[in-house]
């Protein structure tokens, strides 16, 4: 009895390593083909990613956006006296006219800008809009600026000016933001105008 049953055990043993031999062939195969799916797939996202970079920037020398030509019209300062005196504003509204010369249209997101009043800064603000320019086209984006009390104490001449109608130089430096078929895009601003 001992005698079969050892040979049982050598049968069932060897069937055993027969089995563990090819499940660890099994493995090892499934391990290979793994690994390389895995390098197959990371090397066709490497290379989606470069041809997509790569077509934006085509994109944008296609394109070839440039900056939009920019004037100041309808110019209307406006004094508001209140009482208490330090409650007291002025209010400097105007339209910013955007002349688009690219070939597809531009989204005016925000404008960041100084007002200078015969050359002395007057506020620094920024506009928020949301504006469509038209590829080859024109548009206004109105603007509104505030200037409080203490900015009217220490710039009294450029204010009288203002106030009196006398001729004053009216000057918008600043940055216009863009959405573009290529992403944001940024553009310097300054024009000026006399009154």
């Amino acid at each position: 009895m001992l005698s079969g049953g050892g040979r049982g055990s050598v049968t069932q043993h060897s069937a055993l390593s027969t089995f563990q031999a090819k499940h660890l062939h099994f493995t090892r195969g499934v391990k290979k083909n793994l690994t390389l799916a895995f390098a197959l797939t990371g090397l066709a996202l490497a290379l989606a990613t470069a041809s997509i970079l790569s077509g934006c920037s085509s994109v944008a020398r296609a394109l070839n956006i440039e900056n939009p030509r920019y004037s100041i019209q309808n110019l209307r300062p406006r004094v508001n006296i209140a009482i208490p005196p330090s409650a007291s504003t002025i209010d400097i509204d105007f339209d910013l006219g955007v002349d688009n010369p690219n070939s597809v249209g531009l989204r005016l997101d925000h404008v960041d800008f100084d007002l200078l009043v015969n050359n002395a800064e007057l506020l620094r603000t920024t506009s928020m809009q949301d504006v469509r320019i038209p590829a080859r086209g024109f548009n206004t984006v109105h603007m509104v600026s505030r200037v409080g009390y203490e900015n009217i104490r220490s710039m009294f001449h450029e204010i009288a000016d203002i106030i009196q109608n006398r001729h004053a130089q009216y000057e918008v430096n600043g940055t216009a933001y863009y959405d573009t078929p290529i992403g944001i895009m940024r553009f310097p601003v300054s024009v000026y105008t006399s009154r």
